[in-house]
């Protein structure tokens, strides 16, 4: 009887578990770049509706092409996948850009 409970309990933890890890985990949302300045990324989503904002603290990596880069290096138009920490806030922006 007591390992049946024990066995019980231990399912019901592991059917609550996925949802506890889920929002730990860092979030990745893709769209496309409207402005940018030294400490704010504005974009839309990947059709270009749903205008936001985002904070960009000094350090955050950057990428342009897979290519090291600066925030104010992007440009409007270029599709980027934003990283959000647990925290909220953004960790990585990853950029590309349509070749000219």
């Amino acid at each position: 009887m007591h390992r049946r409970i024990a066995i019980c309990a231990a399912v019901a933890c592991f059917i609550s578990l996925p949802p506890v890890l889920a929002d730990k985990q860092e979030k990745v949302h893709e769209g496309v770049v409207l402005s940018v300045t030294a400490d704010m990324l504005a974009m839309t989503d990947p059709d270009g509706k749903n205008e936001h904002s985002h904070m960009i603290d000094v350090g955050v990596a950057v990428l342009i092409d897979e290519k090291p880069a600066k925030v104010t290096d992007l440009t409007k138009g270029d599709k980027v996948k934003v990283t959000i920490g647990q925290d909220g806030k953004v960790t990585r922006i990853a950029a590309t850009r349509a070749k000219k």
